[in-house]
């Protein structure tokens, strides 16, 4: 910790020297890079064709290119970018998920050049999806939206990938390489590698990239080993990839053929795993025996996979109108690290009747579709309708592992000895129409109008209860247990929205808006639930079960209003805006199985979002962003705080930032409030502080960061979360994941 203190010292030593020295062969003048896009540019995600921001009624942000390029500079990954830049948005874990990474404390729908990577099983994986190095910009939609499907009720996360057209004509190349290290020793040290080569000319243009990294252990402050998480998993050891294609075909002035293809894949190749003590004796009441320890031997570790591509037609004028057509597909298979279920089992040789299970699922998802918008331009307006048709298809599989073989090695050795079905089979279908008018009437004021009509169809194939066919594979059923059978069963939802844009002047608005969103419950959780027979359960005769043909499940809708203002001046840009929200149903966990509970409470949420960036001088700015929020359940006609596991607690982000030349410096701060519900479940706040630069060459540019700048000891937010969701199931000790200490980056980039 020393070594890394004293190198802090030195490289802000070296950064005060260089802010004072005049750079004169600077190669070109460097923009601001923190200021959020001016309210006059283009965004296409609030309502599906383009629209400035300022006649949009609702608060946007756009990530441009160079904030990006500064952040994956820096060290961080896509999770943690996002946290820093979008106000409204929870602060990222350092692992795989992005569960309760809330937009306005509600779920966001995360999408790919228009595309949802939201699916009917909500496994929260959506942001490890892409190396930041293939992403030229992002739109953020804040707050519920009827403009798509189910996931949008905190908002919309619109990822849009680089091509050969939001490129210089002159580009030919583009490569990264960057470095993080927190200097603890050999494990120490992420790489990471971007590389892509274009072709522009008149009719085709194509980008081909590949981004790669490697990262290796993580470490706290106190230099201690990060403790791996076995639930959701995390990304230490672990090796990525993610290859892209982007092509543009004119087929003449009014037309053009687009394709996007990728592969992406994140796979841990880990030798260190958590040891659960001799027979496992960690988890029945001696924590202190839980540790790190190098042996694991698991041939399917933790892994996320995804093969995607979408092609896409548009015409500038078919019977007067634009028009746009995209096919997709997208196949994901994610794997899950072996977990401890303790079942009880009338019998069992360990105390209380305990039942130990080591289990790890795989669970895949294929989606199909196909979107068509049309755009009418009217007098001072416009009109955007069309469909949205998709098809899905879910199946999960659970590896079971040898339990003496887990047990004499203390959860090291995992040797699979079954392979049973984690939840039903599901296939999905989603039908939806919809229409958006925006419309100008003077020079004041304009309005945006629309609704959105879905049909979703569930076909849930049988199911076992997992204990019973492990149980029946372990001979211990004299016949097999009984099914739990599925069904079909179908539900539709309406959608509307509506809002008001008043322009003060050219360069301020308010505006007012009212939006429905809704959520889907997650139906592998909720469906192939039944009740055997057993002391415990254990048995293998159906006492009762949930029928899926009178249980459709109903898109949880949320209400929402808006009034904000926005200002873009000569020297600051300023977005404000008041939020309330309000559903119609709540869902909670079963903490005996995690299974989903659908409740008949409303939840209700309210907050204030906004940024303003002020430059000081032509070479100093600063930037503040803010969320406060407050979360509520009504119980028994009572409103009560939202479970800790599942709500956002307050955050904010202050920058303040140098830039001249061919030399940039920022220094943020991250502020996150402590949260604390009715049942005493708390999640502790922390700050951190994080500093960051770059140096134009004549060749390239050089840039640097150091996270957690004064090496804070800290406990993430998802490890708090999960001690709740999880202790019930296992010790909570197992589910201390402590965040990392102070970690120095350098990358290099070049273009040519």
């Amino acid at each position: 910790m020393k070594m890394r203190q004293s190198i802090t010292i030195a490289l802000l030593t070296v950064i005060c020297l260089l802010s004072n020295m005049r750079f004169v062969n600077a190669q070109r003048q460097t923009e601001p890079v923190v200021q959020s896009e001016p309210i006059e540019n283009i965004t296409i995600t609030a309502s599906r064709s383009h629209m400035a921001i300022s006649q949009i009624p609702a608060t946007v942000w756009v990530i441009n290119n160079e904030q990006l390029s500064r952040e994956i500079a820096s060290g961080v990954d896509l999770k943690n970018m996002l946290g820093k830049l979008i106000p409204s948005l929870d602060f990222g874990n350092e692992n795989r998920t992005n569960f309760s990474q809330n937009l306005r404390g509600r779920r966001a729908l995360v999408m790919i050049d228009g595309i949802s990577l939201n699916s009917t099983r909500q496994i929260s994986r959506q942001l490890e999806s892409i190396d930041p190095f293939n992403i030229n910009r992002i739109e953020v939609l804040s707050g519920a939206t009827s403009i798509y499907g189910a996931g949008a009720a905190g908002g919309i996360i619109n990822i849009i990938t680089k091509n050969a057209n939001n490129t210089t004509n002159a580009q030919n190349a583009e490569a990264l390489l960057s470095i993080t290290s927190g200097l603890n020793n050999s494990d120490d040290l992420n790489r990471k590698l971007g590389i892509a080569g274009y072709v522009n000319d008149s009719s085709f243009s194509a980008r081909l990239a590949l981004g790669a990294s490697n990262t290796r252990g993580a470490f706290d402050a106190d230099g201690t080993p990060v403790f791996p998480d076995i639930t959701q998993t995390d990304t230490q050891f672990n090796d990525t990839l993610d290859a892209q294609l982007n092509m543009d075909y004119r087929i003449h002035s009014q037309s053009q053929l687009s394709f996007m293809g990728q592969f992406y894949e994140s796979e841990q190749d880990s030798d260190s795993a958590a040891y659960l003590g001799p027979n496992l004796i960690g988890l029945f009441g001696f924590p202190e025996f839980i540790e790190i320890r190098d042996g694991l031997q698991l041939d399917a570790q933790p892994r996320t996979q995804r093969h995607a591509f979408h092609l896409q037609y548009s015409h500038q004028k078919i019977f007067g109108q634009q028009f746009l057509a995209q096919f997709f597909y997208r196949k994901e298979a994610f794997r899950f690290y072996p977990f401890p279920f303790i079942f009880r089992v009338q019998g069992s040789p360990f105390p209380g009747n305990a039942f130990p299970v080591f289990g790890s699922s795989e669970q895949s998802t294929e989606v199909a579709g196909t979107k068509l918008v049309l755009v009418k331009s009217l007098d001072n307006g416009q009109l955007t309708y069309g469909v949205d048709i998709d098809n899905e298809s879910f199946d999960a599989q659970q590896r079971i592992y040898d339990i003496v073989d887990a047990f004499g090695s203390g959860g090291l050795l995992f040797n699979p000895i079954q392979t049973l079905q984690r939840y039903p089979d599901i296939d999905s279908k989603h039908y939806a129409v919809f229409a958006q008018l925006n419309q100008q009437f003077n020079r004041h004021w304009s309005i945006t109008g629309g609704f959105r009509y879905q049909h979703t169809e569930h076909d849930v194939g049988d199911f076992t209860g997992l204990l019973q066919q492990h149980l029946d594979q372990l001979g211990f059923y004299p016949a097999s247990p009984d099914v739990i059978t599925g069904g079909s069963n179908d539900y539709s939802e309406w959608l509307a929205n509506l809002g008001a844009v008043y322009h003060l002047s050219a360069d301020q608005q308010f505006w007012a808006n009212f939006s429905q969103g809704f959520d889907l419950p997650d139906p592998a959780r909720y469906y192939g639930q039944g009740r055997y027979n057993g002391l415990f359960g254990e048995g293998p005769t159906l006492l009762s079960r949930l029928n899926v043909s009178d249980n459709p499940l109903s898109g949880v809708k949320t209400d929402a209003l808006e009034l904000g203002w926005r200002r873009s001046a000569e020297r600051y840009q300023l977005q404000l805006s008041a939020y309330y929200s309000l559903s119609d149903k709540t869902t909670s966990f079963d903490p005996a199985n995690l299974s989903i509970q659908i409740n008949d409470d409303e939840r209700r949420i309210y907050g204030i979002e906004g940024q303003i960036d002020f430059d000081i001088s032509d070479r100093i700015y600063t930037s503040l962003q803010a969320h406060f929020l407050s979360s509520h359940t009504k119980v028994a006609d009572s409103w009560r705080d939202l479970a800790a596991e599942e709500a956002s607690p307050d955050t904010a982000t202050f920058r303040v930032g140098y830039r001249h030349n061919n030399l940039g410096l920022e220094l943020q701060i991250q502020r996150i409030w402590d949260y604390q519900d009715e049942n005493a479940h708390r999640l502790e706040g922390y700050q951190l502080a994080h500093l960051n630069g770059f140096y134009q060459l004549p060749l390239g540019q050089v840039s640097f960061g150091i996270q957690n700048l004064f090496d804070k000891q800290y406990q993430t937010l998802w490890s708090q979360r999960a001690q709740i969701i999880y202790g019930t199931l296992s010790t909570p000790e197992l589910f201390n994941y402590a965040g990392q200490g102070t970690r120095f980056s350098l990358s290099y980039e070049l273009t040519f």
